[in-house]
């Protein structure tokens, strides 16, 4: 019923000394599990590394992209998620694109691709060209080639351009006084 065991914690005063120093028991164990609670050093280094290794393949790879097989897919890529849309209208799918093992893979949970990370790098900054291979543990697929593509209309419309006679605040500010003359 209500009220009952109210009172009783984990400990009692009388588990402490008086005097405010611990038990040695409870120093040591306080220790062990300070030190089973962090990670090796080496542990801590690999996980930064491939945090490294995914930001900088990630920022890489950002953007819009179309298949080279089928122009009217087009995969775009936000942070670490790429939104596929067939362009016909029919359900889109969000996939996860993250470091597994020393690879980059694309997962959509009924197959998976690695990306050719050789062909990623040989192309420097200006990537234009990413190749996806099924990966080898991945059901039956094909290569799928993404090549960049112009940033839609609606990406145009979220940014306004400077253009010679207005730099980019001043035709933002134009726009918000039309629209509110509209109104």
């Amino acid at each position: 019923g209500k009220g009952k065991g109210k009172g009783k914690g984990k400990g009692k005063m009388d588990d402490f000394p008086r005097d405010g120093k611990a038990a040695p028991a409870t120093i040591a164990s306080a220790q062990r599990e300070a030190r089973d609670s962090r990670f090796s050093p080496i542990a801590s280094a690999q996980r930064d590394a491939r945090s490294r290794f995914e930001k900088d393949v990630l920022d890489k790879i950002q953007g819009r992209w179309v298949d080279e097989a089928d122009p009217n897919s087009t995969y775009v890529v936000e942070g670490s998620i790429c939104s596929v849309s067939s362009g016909d209208g029919s359900r889109g799918f969000r996939n996860r694109i993250s470091v597994y093992g020393v690879e980059m893979c694309w997962d959509a949970r009924r197959w998976w691709h690695y990306l050719n990370l050789t062909d990623l790098y040989s192309q420097g900054e200006n990537v234009t060209k990413l190749e996806w291979n099924p990966a080898k543990d991945s059901p039956p697929t094909n290569q799928i080639v993404w090549l960049k593509a112009p940033p839609s209309e609606e990406d145009e419309k979220k940014e306004p351009e400077a253009t010679e006679d207005k730099p980019v605040e001043e035709k933002a500010e134009a726009t918000e006084v039309e629209a509110g003359e509209a109104s």
